[in-house]
């Protein structure tokens, strides 16, 4: 369970990272990366959703946390600067 935990979160602050642009990467590889991490996003939440719907609800909660903290911990030092 807490394996999930974490892949949640880091699917979160994966998208965090891929969102803001901050990749050295062409457009369209960025496009591609989103895609990308749009269907493993997906598969996570709907694999979850197997398990139960508070699994799925859950799951969701991972990756919005992992996207929030992604943006309060690299966001915050772009502010300080």
């Amino acid at each position: 369970m807490l394996a999930r935990i974490v892949v949640g979160v880091l699917i979160g602050f994966v998208a965090g990272l891929v969102e803001a642009g901050k990749l050295p990467v062409s457009p369209k590889s960025l496009q591609v990366l989103e895609v990308l991490l749009f269907l493993v996003g997906g598969a996570f939440v709907v694999s979850s959703f197997m398990f139960g719907a508070i699994f799925g609800v859950m799951a969701i909660a991972e990756i919005a946390a992992g996207y929030y903290a992604y943006t309060k911990v690299f966001r915050s030092e772009k502010a300080e600067s």
